[in-house]
């Protein structure tokens, strides 16, 4: 229940948050800024709520007000129109909203392995509403009725705030310095560091997509219905990854999820912004699979593998915090350039990133393989 409503809103919040910013007269530069000053609040927010989640074990009432306190902040948020104004209050609201995944997957991870459940098959519900999300708030947003996008981000999350107070506590692990000093250990080890370096240029290689993709479909002719048809053929490929890898993801190992995601990565972002068709869209779209999709499995394998359950959230939030709040919290800002710049043809910078992340998955394997360890 919790993936489902989670996804549910970040599938209306994912495609249509920047057409709503757009169609209340922010630039794409202006667009890019609000949506770097979300990922950047994790650098702060995440770390903090995390090592409290890891200390006091109180995961079920942190999460439920801090989703409930996220719905108010879009309430807000729905009577602004200037620039400023949208940058400070959506940054505030995301930094109650953007610890919850983390400290929510730590405790989902941890009952998963306790009672020897697939992750991947439980993480797919989340896909399926997002899916669900897309596809409807391409129909209910079309036409120019974007003005419904934030009404459906107040309401989704105050479901979310509820099912937070279904999952049970995470264990309460008392804190020693010690503990602490010794796992500084794991988090500077060169394997955690590439691992992280591997992940994040994955991930902000899809940074025009993420920001721009829908004003950019929009821009090409495609109606809303169809530009969410196109999210939820991505969508729709990571449900089909996540079922099928999920029952081997232990076999098949974080290395090998991570280089289908980076090769994915290099093949589609030049190919989208080549070819622009319907048709075209929809197959290019089935890579989101991999590109999202066997990274998220590969580096939530990393992680259940390596990083202790003591220290799990905190694990959890650090991934979170740098790949998805520094690495995209700078790269936003810039995709949002480059989209105003070069419009499709930014897609073909971001196919340099996921080149990059190719390197870096070399230097990985070879720390993997001369046995690199965190002590």
């Amino acid at each position: 229940m919790f993936y489902a409503t989670y996804f549910f809103v970040f599938g209306i919040y994912m495609p249509y948050w920047p057409l709503w910013l757009n169609d209340i007269g922010l630039t794409p530069v202006e667009i890019g800024w609000v949506l770097a000053g979300a990922f950047w609040i994790k650098v702060v927010v995440q770390p903090v709520v995390a090592h409290f989640s890891d200390t006091t074990g109180r995961t079920k009432i942190l999460t439920a007000v801090l989703m409930g306190m996220s719905a108010i902040g879009f309430v807000i948020l729905s009577d602004l129109q200037s620039f400023w104004p949208v940058f400070v209050i959506a940054v505030i609201t995301a930094a109650c909203y953007q610890p919850v995944l983390p400290i929510m997957e730590s405790v989902i991870l941890n009952f998963a392995k306790i009672e020897n459940l697939r992750y991947g098959h439980i993480r797919l519900w989340g896909s399926i509403t997002f899916i669900i999300a897309t596809l409807g708030g391409g129909w209910l947003f079309d036409g120019g009725r974007s003005y419904r996008i934030i009404w459906f981000l107040v309401v989704g999350m105050t479901l979310v705030s509820l099912c937070c107070l279904l999952i049970p506590n995470q264990a309460q692990v008392e804190p020693t310095k010690s503990k602490i000093k010794s796992h500084a250990k794991l988090f500077l080890s060169p394997l955690f560091i590439f691992f992280l370096i591997t992940t994040g240029l994955i991930h902000i290689s899809h940074s025009v997509l993420y920001g721009f993709g829908t004003l950019y479909w929009r821009s090409l002719g495609h109606s809303e219905t169809i530009i969410g048809f196109f999210w939820s053929v991505g969508v729709l490929a990571e449900i089909v990854l996540f079922t099928v890898i999920g029952r081997h993801e232990k076999q098949v190992g974080y290395l090998l999820l991570l280089l289908l995601a980076a090769a994915a990565a290099v093949a589609r972002w030049p190919l989208l912004a080549i070819f622009d068709s319907q048709i075209s869209i929809i197959v290019l779209q089935t890579l989101h699979g991999f590109t999202f999709g066997a990274a998220h499995l590969g580096a939530m394998a990393f992680l259940t593998k390596n990083v202790p359950k003591e220290i799990s959230a905190t694990g959890q939030s650090l991934y979170y915090t740098l790949v998805g709040g520094i690495f995209s919290g700078c790269m936003l800002p810039i995709a949002g350039k480059l989209y105003s710049d070069l419009s499709g043809s930014a897609f073909f910078v971001m196919s340099c990133f996921a080149c990059c992340s190719l390197i870096s998955l070399l230097v990985l394997s070879r720390i993997v393989k001369h046995n690199v360890k965190f002590t």
